[in-house]
């Protein structure tokens, strides 16, 4: 009996000393070297010029004691740990400098952490550039071919660096290209995954001259940023500086930002820096639990409303060093030409109310140090919305405008209960119909039309130019959610394998391919997009000078069935918001031209139809016709399995689950098993 109990203490011995993979007992305790950081170095990775050595910091300790030691581990010590490889020590910070590596090759690595308390960690570089994890391998698989293997040895997610990577050759075109005037954008916002048919970025450029039609001059992505899974609409971040490779490779997406500077296109990415996840690397060192009352980067509890994971405290200088870091880094790296922040008001320290002050910097250090005219454009709500926006506006940045409520109503045909445009028609906010937040209008409309819009697609169709230019015309910035140009008509509480069932579980799922219901060939919505196309071009390529004023009269307002927008003496526009009856517009003095009726001369007078929208210009101005929008990634349609994926949902303990891929995930992709 005493013979096993030795066994088993010894076996007991040998399973505490392999933590995650890295076996401690390879190593003695030896305390770490003290000795500073070279010039320039805080957290990171930092690449020699010569392309064979790397300088590698990490931040290691709680709030009140630094971390015992740090190894590093990886394929430079065949993923043992090896004294040859303890990192120096300075303060909180340990860091090493690898020499000896080959210029162009990839390696990988994680640092091993033995933490004040003896408890043991394995976490990736805060600053990665890419990283690789076990969900690679699984549906949706992460679009890179050449991506090296998961490590045995690792634990969770793991760094990829190459020193002496060849830079990337931009076109003249981004080298060189001028940023819209931020209060003339119309920004086409998108979910890469659900976007596309191959739901990737080699699909969403065969989309570009879809949307270069269109006539919007900037895209927005839905977040990018390396996310938990594989399938996500992207709000579940854990590294900043690496992009998400379910989309594509790096490659790819420099390509794809390059392409849409070709095409005239801004590029906006959506960042989310109130919250990461469990997986980040700081968050994993002292994670959710007791262990995050000792985490000086997140607050145990966020000191602001409609927070989600873990909260990071921006107060925290290593913390706000990161956000600013990275923004410039996409700035520079990737030529983006600005950021949507996600949940803005959540920027706080451990106080509340102090996301204006970390705004104002991150915009001043991260933004206009490197890029003085891109745009910082900030989902601010919360309680003090309406005195923290007008601050951050008069800095220089822009506010979303939820008016969506507004232009649901003027769809279903209710000329009552908010529907009014003219909160719509401000300088310094962008103000849309619809987001990937809100409901479709075309859906509502469907379901709650007035009259006969629940069964008359025609006249329900007719709404949507009507909507859009009545939005796009109007003062500031404007925004269209993906597929908002044809009529989308699914909740976006719908699910592709449910279509017509409405359930706020489905909100993050994919939605019913419009390519698959023949949307993009319908006389109806090609008609839809067209009028939308000809009345956002007006303003962003043919008469953009106009619309950098204000508009000199507008009739927008509660109740009005005959709306009306006029720019001086040079663009005018009418619409009939009425479900049955006619209304009556006359022309301002001067001479008009009907710009969507081929630019004719205009007669004093127009009696409107139910839906139908007039727009004039004071001189003849020719608008753009489409005969075909249906050019898509027909290729890959031949990989899309009718109008499925792969997918399961199972109610367990009042929590909607989705089994995809080997994988179980939560409706908002948060790999939860």
């Amino acid at each position: 009996m005493k013979k096993l109990l030795v066994i088993l203490s010894l076996f007991v011995c040998a399973l505490c000393a392999r933590v995650n993979g890295a076996n401690w007992n390879d190593v003695k305790d030896v305390t770490p070297v003290e000795k500073p950081r070279p010039a320039g170095v805080t957290n990171g990775i930092y690449y020699g010029e010569d392309g064979t050595s790397v300088t590698l910091c990490t931040y290691a300790g709680s709030k009140t004691e630094s971390a015992k030691r740090v190894f590093l581990l990886g394929d430079m010590t065949d993923w043992k740990l090896s004294a040859d490889y303890q990192l120096y020590k300075d303060s909180s910070y340990f860091w090493i400098t690898v020499t000896g590596l080959e210029p162009g090759k990839e390696y990988r690595f994680q640092y091993a952490v033995e933490r004040a308390d003896g408890v043991k960690k394995q976490i990736s570089d805060l600053y990665s550039e890419k990283v690789l994890h076990t969900d690679d391998q699984y549906e949706p698989k992460k679009v890179d071919p050449d991506l090296l293997a998961y490590p045995a040895g690792a634990d969770g997610y793991v760094t990829v660096i190459q020193p002496g990577k060849q830079a990337f050759q931009w076109s003249d075109a981004t080298l060189h290209f001028k940023r819209p005037n931020k209060n003339n954008l119309v920004i086409y916002e998108l979910w890469v995954y659900d976007y596309t048919e191959s739901r990737s970025l080699k699909g969403l450029m065969k989309r570009l001259d879809y949307i270069q039609n269109l006539g919007v001059n900037a895209v927005e992505l839905m977040p990018i940023c390396e996310f938990d899974g594989n399938y996500n609409w992207g709000y579940s971040p854990n590294h900043y500086f690496a992009p998400d490779k379910a989309y594509g490779t790096e490659e790819m997406y420099k390509t794809f930002i390059d392409e849409c500077h070709k095409r005239g296109l801004a590029v906006i990415l959506d960042m989310v820096f109130n919250h990461a996840t469990g997986l980040n690397p700081m968050n994993k060192l002292y994670p959710y639990g007791s262990d995050l009352a000792k985490n000086p980067w997140f607050n145990v509890n966020a000191p602001h409303s409609d927070n989600v994971y873990e909260d990071w405290n921006h107060g925290f200088e290593p913390a706000r060093e990161m956000f600013t870091r990275a923004l410039k880094y996409w700035l520079t790296e990737y030529k983006v030409d600005g950021f949507r922040l996600d949940l803005s008001h959540g920027l706080c320290s451990d106080k509340p109310n102090t996301s204006v002050g970390n705004l104002k910097y991150y915009y001043d250090h991260g933004v206009k140090a490197v890029s003085p005219d891109a745009y910082m454009i900030l989902e601010h709500w919360g309680g003090n919305m309406g005195t923290e926006r007008p601050q951050l506006i008069s800095y220089g940045m822009q506010c979303w405008n939820n008016t969506s409520n507004a232009y649901c109503q003027t769809a279903m045909g209710w000329l009552k209960d908010g529907d009014g445009f003219g909160e719509a028609s401000k300088d310094g906010y962008v103000s849309y119909c619809e987001s990937h937040d809100e409901e479709r209008m075309q859906y509502k409309a469907k379901k709650y039309g007035n009259g006969d819009l629940k069964t008359n697609t025609p006249a329900r169709l007719a709404r949507v130019a009507e909507n859009v230019a009545f939005n796009v015309l109007l003062n500031g910035s404007h925004m269209l959610w993906m597929w908002e140009e044809i009529g989308y008509d699914f909740s976006i509480n719908c699910d592709l394998d449910h279509p017509n069932d409405y359930n706020d579980k489905y909100r993050c799922s994919t939605k019913p391919r419009p390519e698959i219901r023949s949307y993009f060939t319908k006389e109806e919505r090609v008609a839809a997009f067209t009028q939308c196309a000809q009345v956002i071009t007006l303003r962003t390529q043919l008469m953009p000078e106009v619309f950098e004023g204000n508009p000199t009269s507008v009739s927008i307002f509660s109740g009005k069935k005959l709306r009306t927008i006029q720019w001086g003496s040079q663009v005018y526009a009418a619409a009939n918001f009425d479900v049955s009856a006619d209304q009556n517009v006359t022309l301002p003095e001067g001479i008009w031209y009907d710009y969507l009726n081929g630019a004719v001369l205009a007669s004093d007078t127009y009696s409107l139809k139910p839906g139908e929208l007039k727009v004039f210009t004071a001189t003849p101005v020719e608008a753009p016709q489409f005969s075909d929008i249906s050019k898509r990634d027909r290729t890959a349609v031949e990989n899309v399995q009718g109008d499925k994926v792969q997918s399961t949902k199972v109610l367990r303990n009042g929590q909607m689950l989705i089994f995809r891929g080997g994988r179980t995930y939560d409706v908002t992709g948060r790999v939860v098993e």
